[in-house]
């Protein structure tokens, strides 16, 4: 991926260097400028969770642009020529931080705009390392060179880090354009409530579950929200696995455990093609609920009316019927 990102990087300076060759350049923005009634903040974000967090925070007082937004894998994607353009022009791009947006680290280095803002969501919280659950099948592949600790970067499956992010994507919001940080502050205040309020009732229902128990047949990608409320997991693969066949290993043990917790219900994850979890029902006679990871949301489902609170929302009714 990085040898993509390079030669679409390259192209852009050589495209770059013809227009500034033009007898008459374009005028552009000055990006130090604040925004103001005319020129508003340029915001750029990778995926649907800080997209919907920040739009919620500003309203129509940025120009708001979401890249992943048509139901593009958050694992799989490679940004386009024009992602890359929209990331260089931007005030201020927000990220998850993670090992799948290793490929934005070349994007900020090459920007031409050097007032440019980056937040990462997984620096604004308590990430935790990447875990295997029990039984859970291992990458195939490799990692070429092992930098550090890998850290899963699902924080937005988490109420309490939203909670966290949240206050921490208004003060930068503030920063940049001082003219509506009163506004930004408002609406920050309001979001927080809901979002307090949603938790709550997520410590509430699940405290209250007659199980604890969870079984994805499928990716995991809410190691945050099972911390937060002591629930143990079991799941096919990671959740940044590319992986889509368990082996037979892994569906004896999600079938053994479906078997032996007496569980009713299995989950998979929204946009997943269901084969495993279709397998291990049919195994177990267990039935199939799906948890949205927030991942990919389409233009329609914005139009709609689909926010983060709505999706977490279901999700908690999904929650409820498959630990009682």
């Amino acid at each position: 991926m990085k040898k993509t990102i390079a030669m679409l990087l390259s192209a852009l300076l050589i495209l770059s260097c013809f227009a500034a060759c033009g007898k008459t350049p374009v005028q552009q923005p000055d990006p130090t400028e604040p925004a103001t009634d005319t020129t508003k903040l340029n915001v750029v974000c990778s995926i649907f969770p800080p997209y919907d967090f920040v739009r919620t925070i500003a309203g129509d007082k940025i120009d708001l642009t979401l890249l992943l937004d048509s139901k593009t894998d958050l694992h799989s994607y490679t940004p386009t020529a024009d992602d890359i353009m929209k990331i260089s022009k931007a005030d201020l791009f927000v990220n998850i931080g993670g090992e799948s947006d290793d490929w934005a680290e070349d994007v900020i280095a090459s920007a031409a705009n050097e007032n440019l803002k980056v937040v990462s969501l997984i620096d604004l919280v308590n990430a935790v390392e990447e875990e295997a659950l029990p039984g859970m099948q291992e990458e195939e592949e490799e990692h070429e060179e092992e930098e550090g600790p890998e850290y899963d970067e699902h924080v937005w499956t988490s109420l309490k880090n939203v909670i966290m992010i949240v206050p921490a994507l208004t003060d930068t919001l503030c920063e940049l354009d001082k003219t509506n940080a009163d506004f930004y502050r408002a609406n920050s205040e309001t979001y927080l409530e809901a979002l307090q309020a949603l938790e709550s009732r997520y410590a509430d229902t699940i405290g209250k579950a007659s199980r604890k128990t969870l079984l994805f047949a499928d990716r995991f990608p809410f190691r945050y929200l099972a911390d937060d409320y002591g629930l143990t997991c079991y799941a096919a693969f990671s959740g940044c696995s590319a992986e889509t066949e368990a082996s037979f290993e892994t569906m004896t043990m999600l079938v053994d455990v479906v078997k032996e917790n007496e569980l009713p219900y299995i989950l998979m994850i929204d946009g997943s093609d269901g084969a495993v979890a279709e397998s291990v029902s049919r195994q177990s006679g267990a039935e199939i609920r799906v948890l949205n990871s927030c991942q990919s949301v389409s233009p329609d489902d914005i139009a709609t009316g689909t926010t983060y609170l709505s999706i977490m929302t279901n999700n908690l009714d999904v929650l409820s019927e498959v630990l009682n």
